[in-house]
């Protein structure tokens, strides 16, 4: 009890009997100067911090799949060489490559592949581990290598370095072309050489709240166990020293429902117990609320309520505008690094995601429908701008012909169209009939008939 009264007696001034709190030196925060960036062990480093918080934080698992999952839709190509990049989807198990490629983006803000070749064929799109890999360019911007460090082991060198050719021949194996790698970045800011991870922004606050958690155990014993005051003895048997601290030594080993029992010389009272505890529920909404925002999830989609029915539908359609951001993204480093540089295809082959959601399918089809409906859209244009796989065949118009019968040349009625004097007279003329009784088989046009009049 000696320790508690000199706890409670730290925190009060001598002189004039307030309260009073210590307040630290101002210091600049870390948050903002650390940037490791540059330094390869301090952002390799980082990049651990990331992946541990992804494996063992439910919260930031959860922000990282789901988008993830709503990213990676069904996709098709449009182009001159469809059929053969559709083949090389299908070899290289294209849906797969972008979930993997997506999460590395997302936590990593990068995200690294090689294309091995056996000859000229692409044998394998192989995922690089963001964390060991990074990259080389010059004062002026220009990417000039890769390299691949794995714990002290200088691993592979793809290009070269900007730390000069000692440095460079440590490498195990070297490739003198970059060609092979494709770099993959989210949230590049201005000409930066990395991307920026989703939950990079909020790692801080991630910090605080494990702390926080951590510290929850302690915290609950320390609002369940009330602070009790023990006045030992009285006038007619004052205490000694050593029954007071017999009985302090009894109160350090309280937890709660604990039963105590004393002589008539000492009095426990609680001395306080509502004002030990905390409201934990306001900071670790807190910190809760910070994650998801900076994480861009809705939280409708993480299994949290709360919201009704419009606040819900406000945030998916804001939350599908960034899950087509990060599309973009994907489409025009595959397009651009992995379809044209590697010769699978060229500029005119396009990548297509279809929609991520039903509802927005179902959207889209119907603002289809009512255009044809108005007359605005014809139908064969609204069958343009379906998927490929609703969209339907229509023939082709043939070219015209000249009057020698080449393609090229203006278009010419048939024989049967031009209604010359030749053609009328023969025999065979569709538009004429020789079954009218009254005419005694002469031909007349086969409007000419008398219309019947009904008598009453």
């Amino acid at each position: 009890m000696a320790n508690v009264f000199e706890r409670i007696k730290s925190f009060w001034s001598k002189e004039s009997g307030n309260a009073f709190v210590s307040i630290p030196k101002s210091k600049e925060s870390k948050i903002l100067t650390e940037d490791p960036e540059d330094d390869i062990d301090k952002r390799m480093e980082w990049m651990k911090k990331l992946k541990r918080a992804y494996q063992r934080v439910p919260l930031i698992t959860a922000i990282v799949d789901v988008q993830a999952d709503q990213t990676v839709q069904n996709f098709y190509f449009e182009g001159p060489n469809k059929e053969k990049v559709t083949k090389f989807a299908d070899k290289v198990n294209l849906m797969r490559f972008f979930h993997r490629i997506t999460k590395s983006m997302l936590l990593y803000g990068n995200a690294y592949v090689e294309v091995v070749k056996k000859g000229t064929e692409i044998f394998e799109l192989k995922i690089l581990d963001p964390i060991v890999m990074d990259v080389w360019r010059t004062p002026t911007g220009t990417i000039i290598g890769y390299s691949q460090i794995i714990g002290n082991k200088k691993t592979v060198l793809w290009g070269k370095t900007t730390k000069g050719d000692a440095f460079d021949q440590g490498f195990s194996k070297r490739i003198s072309k970059i060609d092979s790698i494709s770099h993959f970045r989210y949230n590049v800011l201005n000409s930066e050489k990395y991307g920026t991870g989703i939950i990079t922004p909020v790692m801080n606050v991630l910090q605080w709240k494990l702390n926080l958690e951590e510290d929850l155990s302690k915290v609950i014993h320390k609002y369940v166990a009330p602070l009790i005051w023990a006045k030992v003895g009285n006038d007619q048997y004052p205490a000694n020293e050593t029954h007071v601290t017999d009985i302090s030594s009894t109160l350090d080993d309280l937890q709660a429902e604990s039963e105590v029992t004393t002589s008539h010389l000492v009095e426990l009272q609680v001395l306080d117990f509502n004002s030990k505890g905390m409201d934990m529920k306001t900071p670790v909404e807190y910190m809760d609320q910070q994650v998801i925002t900076g994480g861009q999830t809705p939280p409708v989609l993480l299994g949290r309520g709360g919201a009704n029915k419009a606040e819900a539908e406000v945030q998916l359609r804001a939350f599908g505008r960034h899950i087509k951001a990060i599309q973009r993204e994907l489409k025009y480093e595959f397009e651009d690094n992995i379809l044209v540089k590697q010769g699978i295809g060229d500029e005119k082959d396009k990548l297509i995601w279809e929609r991520s959601e039903e509802r927005e399918w179902e959207i889209d089809v119907d603002i289809l429908r009512g255009l044809v409906t108005d007359g605005i859209l014809t139908p064969q244009k609204a069958n343009d701008l379906l998927p490929d796989r609703f969209a339907d065949t229509i023939p082709s118009i043939p070219p015209p012909l000249n009057q020698n019968g080449v393609a090229g040349g203006v278009q010419v009625p048939r024989p049967n169209q031009m209604k010359n004097d030749k053609v009328k007279d023969n025999p065979n003329d569709p538009t004429q009939t020789t079954k009218d009784k009254k005419t005694n088989g002469k031909r007349v046009n086969k409007t000419d008939r008398e219309i019947p009049v009904m008598k009453k």
